[in-house]
């Protein structure tokens, strides 16, 4: 949905005209908010992928915290352009995460995004009811997840979209699933996905039934 001020998170365009001056910006939640869900997780040795990493802080937390092998992903060449040379002890691609075309198969340990599913479904009128073009990009990012992730590899989603609205096209990926929320006041949501287990259908259940009353 576009915002008051008629920004298109969609558009790689506004994002490129937005990066040229912001230096950083935090979505959904502060590291610490969420940090304890994330790193117990993380192995020190893991391959670890950020999409649509954004300005964002998390993959210096992450290599403040001892990660080296990080590896950060945007559209937005202006950012990874500029980040390359600001920050060349870590990696930046300029990728779309729907196809994720520049990373190989079974490449990383672990892939994070922070809202960037989201800014996928920026433009929809509806939670309930996805455009055809919205489920198709959602459906392909998550495919271009699962395929970048090594067997066994996690995929950690960091969201404010409430489980009833995603976690049906989670499944579909034949992953496992769980999910846990944070945070006071607004609830957020930490979604984990582990490639090579199959979903717990029993104990999603009550994040597929949807409640509209």
């Amino acid at each position: 949905m576009f915002d008051r001020s008629g920004n298109d998170y969609t558009s790689k365009t506004y994002w490129d005209s937005r990066f040229e001056t912001e230096e950083t910006f935090e979505w959904v939640a502060d590291f610490k908010q969420f940090s304890a869900l994330l790193t117990s997780e993380l192995k020190p040795t893991d391959k670890i992928l950020q999409i649509g990493c954004g300005n964002s802080k998390l993959c210096f937390e992450l290599a403040n915290l001892g990660f080296t092998q990080l590896t950060n992903v945007d559209f937005s060449s202006v950012l990874i352009d500029k980040y390359a040379v600001k920050y060349p002890e870590m990696a930046w691609i300029c990728d779309d995460m729907r196809s994720l075309e520049h990373i190989p198969d079974d490449s990383f340990d672990v892939v994070i995004e922070k809202a960037t599913i989201e800014s996928l479904l920026a433009k929809e009128k509806s939670v309930w009811t996805f455009s055809d073009s919205a489920q198709a990009d959602l459906r392909s990012t998550l495919a271009a997840i699962r395929r970048v992730l090594k067997p066994g590899g996690i995929f950690i989603s960091i969201s404010f979209t409430p489980p009833y609205f995603r976690v049906n096209y989670l499944v579909e990926q034949e992953w496992d699933v769980d999910v846990s929320e944070f945070g006071d006041g607004f609830h957020f949501y930490c979604y984990k996905m582990r490639k090579g287990l199959k979903p717990d259908l029993d104990k999603l259940e009550r994040f597929l039934r949807v409640n509209k009353n």
